[in-house]
């Protein structure tokens, strides 16, 4: 039987340690104190009114938290799970510099847009993490992501429901059965 893992302050500072040793240039920042971060706020407003409360933003080697005391509110497993799924933004970015910031950015008929692509692999990541964390991926997790996708937060990256769901209950079938057949950690 799986045993739900509790997720510290620690575990986050190690995986911000991490972070830094494998991506030079690793940080931190608040969007409330970004003159940046304020500007995309307010471009954005239209479609996601959260962006500055709510989402967290990946920017030139920076994780971008709306505020320090949003980070203090969410705790430790929150900033974990997202932690994790930035890192796979960090790593895409590093690895196909330019070409992740622009065609993350590239806003085409949003259904031809590279977004959904990025996005899908760190929200595989977010999927993965709860499995380890939990034992279990819960259908509400499957519903806030697949709502991302078709949804204006992210204008509307990806609007076909039907096909979303069917990849994310996929992915999670995948993922849990890696898990079962992983040896045990003790």
């Amino acid at each position: 039987m799986h045993r739900r893992r509790v997720i510290t302050s620690d575990h986050v500072d190690d995986l911000c340690a991490t972070l830094a040793r494998e991506l030079p240039g690793f940080r931190i920042g608040y969007k409330d104190e970004s003159a940046v971060q304020r500007a995309i706020g307010a471009l954005v407003r239209p479609f996601n009114d959260q962006y500055m409360t709510h989402y967290t933003t990946v920017m030139f080697g920076a994780v971008w938290f709306p505020s320090e005391a949003w980070r203090r509110e969410v705790g430790p497993r929150a900033l974990y799970e997202i932690l994790r799924h930035e890192a796979v933004h960090l790593r895409d970015a590093r690895r196909y510099w330019g070409w992740f910031h622009v065609s993350y950015v590239l806003l085409f008929p949003a259904v031809f847009t590279m977004r959904a692509h990025w996005e899908w692999r760190a929200y595989v990541e977010t999927l993965r993490v709860n499995a380890e964390l939990d034992g279990a991926i819960p259908d509400s997790l499957l519903r806030f992501i697949e709502d991302r996708f078709i949804g204006p937060d992210y204008l509307f990256m990806f609007p076909f429901r039907g096909f979303i769901r069917a990849r994310l209950e996929k992915a999670r079938a995948e993922i849990l059965a890696e898990l079962d057949a992983a040896p045990a950690q003790t």
